[in-house]
């Protein structure tokens, strides 16, 4: 009896627990890939290939039906990733070139929490959403989760849904960073941070040969701050301008789009616009203010045949501004990608990112079985700007970025040919070729074609 009375009063000391609700969900991909002179130069890099997995696992937690809260779990790895085999006399522990993988130096061991929020349901209209989580926008050409990279998309903030009968209506606020604070001489700001509030708007009343109408505004602060601790110049790209050693340039920059979608008949179409503007303080000199703008127009048209294989050929123009002069005139125009889904805008290689970008795709899609699909597409890659330089993919190689030319812009050519075949119990398995044929604004040396070889297989649990 002593034993029980003691038994109860130590779970009396426990804290208590609020029952609920559990659900898992997870997926585990692996892929297979061969580059063929990835470099441009015949018997350069030669051939390479590597295989990578990801295993991604989600639980979603209920209380009652007011309460959620979301934990998603990521591990990626590369086979063999260290690559280097040494002697046991010099290996350190953790060296997977001696097949040890303990986890003690290999850092391709760990999990990563991709998301980890919680949410409630204040009303039958608002949703409050809060901690870190993916965040989409539209159809992802400004903000999307990139799931097809190794580690989605991920913020931390604060997400309000309002839904009404009309419109979904999306307001949020993100604490992009932390920065370090003033650590040299220079201008500086108390708790210096970087964050951005947002909103997005879904119209849901619309006719027949609409399917969505979204409109979006994002205003981005960074404060000042002297530590130069954000973006190093030798980190500079395209895209991201180098900032001075000393300081981190102070900047105000708004974004906002539209997104129109829909279809009549057998005829679908989508046009994407979205520009920025904003303004840097100390960038290219003490006391002076650098303009930052840019836009793009990312526009798709289809036609469907239902009766033969349900295919779809369609053809889609993209373009986005660039810079002809850098930062020489306190005025920067090379457009912005943001936080896009990179795989599958600019070809299926990721040889290309968005900025000072334009191209063409012709695409067409095929249903050979229920099970069984085909897909080839062929784009057309330039410069938007001659005398701009590009931003290369997670394929690219130096030769896609740089600026050789001031009277070339043609970059190139790709030619894409795929097939996925999907089999009982949510596995797909996808196999892909892709060859892409240099232009005259790729570096002279670097002219032969870079072939790509690409084999997924996919459990969805």
């Amino acid at each position: 009896m002593k034993k029980l009375v003691g038994l109860l009063a130590a779970l009396a000391l426990l804290p208590s627990a609020q029952a609920g609700e559990l659900a898992h969900s997870a997926e585990y991909r692996l892929r297979y890939q061969v580059d063929q002179d990835k470099d441009g130069v015949s018997g350069g890099q030669g051939s390479t290939n590597d295989w990578k997995q990801r295993f991604k696992l989600g639980s979603t937690f209920r209380s009652g039906e007011k309460l959620t809260g979301q934990l998603t779990l990521l591990h990626n790895s590369t086979w063999g990733h260290s690559g280097l085999y040494q002697s046991p006399a010099t290996a350190v522990t953790g060296d997977s070139g001696l097949g040890t993988m303990d986890g003690t130096k290999n850092g391709e061991n760990l999990v990563l929490v991709n998301e980890a929020y919680g949410s409630w349901m204040a009303s039958n209209e608002l949703l409050v959403r809060f901690g870190r989580g993916a965040l989409a926008m539209a159809d992802g050409r400004v903000i999307g989760v990139n799931d097809w990279g190794p580690t989605p998309n991920s913020f931390e903030g604060v997400l309000f849904t309002w839904d009404k009968e009309f419109a979904r209506f999306n307001a949020y606020g993100v604490k992009f960073a932390q920065l370090l604070g003033s650590s040299v001489s220079g201008p500086s700001v108390s708790d210096p941070e970087i964050n951005s509030y947002g909103l997005n708007v879904d119209w849901k009343t619309l006719p027949e040969f609409l399917k969505m109408v979204n409109l979006h505004v994002i205003q981005v602060n960074v404060d000042s701050d002297n530590s130069g601790s954000l973006i190093p110049a030798a980190a500079a790209t395209a895209t991201t301008p180098a900032t001075p050693a000393a300081s981190i340039p102070k900047e105000s920059r708004m974004r906002y789009g539209l997104v129109v979608s829909g279809d009549a008949m057998n005829v679908d179409y989508r046009l994407t616009y979205a520009a920025h503007t904003g303004k840097f303080s100390d960038l290219t000199a003490a006391g002076t203010t650098t303009d930052r703008e840019g836009s793009m127009i990312d526009a798709e048209l289809g036609y469907r045949l239902p009766d033969w294989m349900n295919s779809r050929i369609s053809f889609l123009y993209h373009t986005d501004t660039g810079d002809k002069d850098g930062a020489t005139d306190n005025k920067l125009t090379t457009y912005d990608p943001y936080f896009y889904d990179r795989h599958d805008n600019a070809g299926w290689m990721d040889i290309y990112l968005w900025g000072n970008l334009t191209y063409m795709q012709l695409r067409y899609t095929m249903d050979i079985m229920d099970d069984l699909s085909f897909a080839a597409q062929y784009l057309i890659f330039s410069q938007t700007e001659k005398a701009g330089s590009n931003s290369a993919g997670v394929n690219g190689f130096s030769g896609a970025a740089a600026a050789t030319s001031a009277t070339e812009d043609v970059l190139g050519t790709e030619l894409d040919l795929a097939v996925a075949k999907k089999y009982e119990g949510g596995l797909t398995i996808t196999a892909r070729a892709g060859m892409f044929s240099p232009g005259a604004e790729y570096l002279s040396t670097n002219s032969d074609a870079y072939t790509q070889l690409f084999l997924e297989g996919k459990m969805a649990f």
